[in-house]
């Protein structure tokens, strides 16, 4: 049936590779009807639209309220940082996303920069709420491209590098603090929590309570803008991104060597972030967010910064 009409059999064909299903396997269930050379050929072409799909679409028409960016390897030489955008309606779409050898600050400044030009920004009149893990790199761009924007640190990953430090027989009273760290609500309540986290901490490790106490700002973040708490479980960590990449790993787990010297990665990248996308759902108590938009706009109200010196961002971009 699909044979007598070739297109629909095509689009059919690689509407299973997108589903994650092997060329090589494709091939073969067709008894060699067609070869994997030919799906292989189809779907470059296909990869090429989901690339030139996430690349044009207009973000400036968009009242994005927060992002979340985050990095993949694909092996120690090959990286790609994403971002992952949120509006004030709670709706969650892909943004772009960067290839590079590792995940430093030249690669997330070229997605910044990118960004930016597309019609992401945070600026005097509201800022933009930043989550990521606590890498270094993802921290120094965004201050170079958005000094305005408030960056909330992921408590997961916090919570995994300070358990690691720690005895076995004092993790369960970590995971208690910690959990009290990510239900409380407000500045007060998240003061203390961290507060009582810290001590606890600085008494069986002391590397472990500095390193606390460095994150204190981006960690309360958050808690500093007076949200209900029904807004933690979706910014006090990276967990939406993180559950993208899972799928875009599913999406790709047929891949045994990336190609580094074609477009092989991106055109996978963003085919697989395209399948990624549309199981998306709004996030969890979305009809909150409002106080969020609001807390934004007075915390800029609050603190008008200059304008921001874009030189080394063109230089990069």
């Amino acid at each position: 049936q699909y044979a007598s009409s070739g297109e629909e059999f095509f689009e059919q064909t690689l509407a299973l590779v997108q589903e994650g299903i092997s060329q090589r396997g494709l091939s073969r269930a067709s008894r060699s009807r067609i070869s994997k050379s030919s799906i292989s050929r189809l779907w470059a072409q296909k990869s090429l639209e989901h690339l030139s799909k996430i690349r044009e679409r207009a973000l400036d028409q968009t009242s994005w309220i927060a992002l979340m960016i985050d990095g993949v390897f694909l092996g120690k030489d090959q990286c790609v940082v994403i971002a992952l955008g949120i509006d004030e309606h709670g709706n969650k779409q892909v943004l772009d996303f960067e290839p590079g050898s590792s995940e430093s600050v030249e690669t997330v400044l070229r997605l910044l920069s990118r960004l930016l030009e597309r019609g992401v920004k945070s600026c005097t009149t509201r800022r933009l709420l930043i989550v990521r893990d606590g890498s270094k790199a993802i921290q120094g761009a965004v201050a170079r491209v958005w000094p305005e924007a408030l960056q909330q640190t992921c408590l997961v990953h916090l919570e995994r590098n300070i358990s690691d430090r720690l005895r076995r027989v004092d993790r369960v009273e970590s995971r208690r603090l910690f959990r009290r760290l990510r239900q409380a609500q407000g500045f007060k309540a998240g003061s203390e929590a961290y507060g009582d986290l810290v001590r606890f901490v600085n008494q069986r490790n002391q590397e472990a309570a500095h390193q606390l106490r460095d994150q204190r700002e981006a960690a309360l973040c958050l808690h500093r803008l007076e949200v209900p708490s029904t807004l933690n479980i979706t910014f006090l960590s990276s967990n939406l991104i993180e559950n993208m990449i899972s799928n875009w790993r599913a999406h790709t787990r047929h891949i045994k060597r990336w190609k580094l010297t074609s477009d092989m990665v991106s055109r996978w990248m963003a085919s697989g972030l395209l399948w990624a996308e549309s199981g998306f759902r709004k996030i969890r108590h979305y009809e909150d967010l409002k106080y969020l938009k609001e807390a934004l706009i007075a915390e800029a109200l609050a603190s008008p910064s200059s304008p921001r010196s874009t030189a080394s961002v063109e230089h990069v971009a």
